[in-house]
């Protein structure tokens, strides 16, 4: 079991969880989101990042959630299903969809929006809502850290890159 957290956990209901953490079993599964009130609590065991923790990516190739199977399930532009082998996928990278959501942003979107087109729209279009595209108990989305990140103004920079930690 792995307790991460972070500056910033966007669950994805609309909730900005500030110095939470994300409480994940050994096969991914969400087990709790963890709302500390905004203030940095030290724990045993808690693993603590320097930037946003988000749920595992849907769209253009770059989705760091997998199944069972260890498969990725990739959707482009939100419609499309395929599944693809994982191996030897580079996650601390500048992904497509980092850059995506950061032009997304330049069009004045705002950075939540953002991540609700790249995670909850494409696992709600592929019916996989109840398990993909939002920290809940039960879900098993995959953690992202997005980093670095405008903590002031709640968006992405321009040299904003991702890693997946689970």
């Amino acid at each position: 079991m792995r307790k991460i957290a972070a500056n910033l956990i966007f669950p994805c209901d609309g909730k900005i969880i500030k110095f939470g953490h994300v409480i994940v079993d050994d096969d991914g599964t969400i087990v709790d989101v963890v709302d500390t009130g905004g203030k940095l609590v030290e724990e045993e065991g808690l693993e603590y990042h320097n930037g946003v923790l988000v749920p595992g990516f849907l769209i253009d190739g770059t989705n760091a959630s997998t199944t069972e199977k260890d498969l990725r399930i990739r959707t482009i532009s939100g419609v499309q299903k395929e599944i693809v082998d994982v191996k030897n996928i580079e996650y601390n990278t500048k992904e497509p969809v980092v850059n995506q959501m950061f032009n997304r942003q330049l069009d004045n979107m705002t950075f939540s929006d953002a991540l609700y087109k790249a995670t909850i729209e494409p696992a709600t279009v592929i019916g996989e809502a109840e398990t993909l595209g939002c920290f809940k108990k039960g879900a098993k989305p995959g953690v992202v850290l997005l980093y670095p990140f405008d903590f002031v103004n709640v968006k992405m920079r321009h040299d904003t890159l991702s890693k997946r930690l689970v």
